[in-house]
């Protein structure tokens, strides 16, 4: 009976303590996987970090290389304006001198396009007509300017002034953007194969066709001008228009 009741009070203690072997086994595992979890984590992590950071390297090169690209066009852009500027101070002092001329010949009877001399009072209402229409182009009254040199024309088509005519006629046209009548007006000047207008005018005919957007006419003309009358001014020009065209990709 002894035996037996030993017995019965072992059983359990036998027990508890495989219980506790079997818990203690299971806690180890459990913890092993905790730390391979852990680990795989840190791993992870570690490597999300390493991704961010290559990430944000990665963005602040972008934005070095946007500032850079933003600073190349804005020095672009500013040297385009540059040579817009001088484009028009060059154009600008061109036709002040060409106007300057222009007065300063408006009483010499010389003969262009192969004209003869007219009698006195031919010539006086020639020069009168031709003086009213140079008048007022020099005052900004364009279109009064455009009428004056179309009758000049139509009463003298060969007279001594009949290639200013034409090339004023040109420019006042221009100006009114009136750029298909213009191109013909220029064009016209090479009619006169004395007239110390043709580089001026075949220059201003690029400008038309610039205009037109006839870029590839605009470009052979310009050409055409540098290569013809490689000393004029009107060759200095047709480089800068050159120049601008090429900034603008035209």
């Amino acid at each position: 009976m002894k035996t037996f009741t030993r017995a019965a009070c072992i059983a359990p203690v036998l027990l508890l303590a495989s219980a506790l072997a079997q818990a203690t086994a299971s806690n180890k595992e459990l913890e092993s996987r905790a730390n391979a979890t852990d680990q795989r984590v840190g791993t992870l992590e570690s490597r999300v970090n390493q991704s961010l950071l290559t990430l944000q390297q990665q963005i602040e090169k972008s934005q070095q290389e946007l500032r850079t690209l933003r600073g190349q066009i804005e020095e672009a852009k500013h040297q385009l304006e540059s040579l817009q500027q001088q484009q028009r101070d060059l154009y600008g002092d061109l036709d002040r001198r060409l106007l300057v001329m222009e007065n300063g010949a408006a009483g010499a009877p010389v003969a262009a396009g192969g004209a003869t001399r007219a009698p006195d009072a031919v010539f006086a209402d020639e020069a009168s007509v031709y003086g009213d229409a140079f008048s007022a182009m020099k005052a900004g009254r364009y279109e009064e300017a455009a009428r004056g040199f179309q009758t000049y024309l139509a009463k003298y088509p060969r007279g001594p002034r009949a290639d200013n005519a034409t090339y004023w006629l040109g420019e006042a046209q221009f100006v009114q953007a009136q750029y298909e009548a213009a191109l013909k007006s220029f064009q016209g000047v090479a009619a006169f194969a004395e007239s110390r207008r043709l580089a001026d005018a075949m220059y201003k005919v690029a400008l038309c066709q610039y205009e037109l957007k006839a870029f590839k006419n605009a470009r052979t003309t310009l050409n055409k001008v540098i290569s013809t009358y490689p000393e004029s001014e009107a060759a200095k020009l047709a480089q800068v228009k050159l120049g601008n065209m090429n900034a603008e990709g035209r």
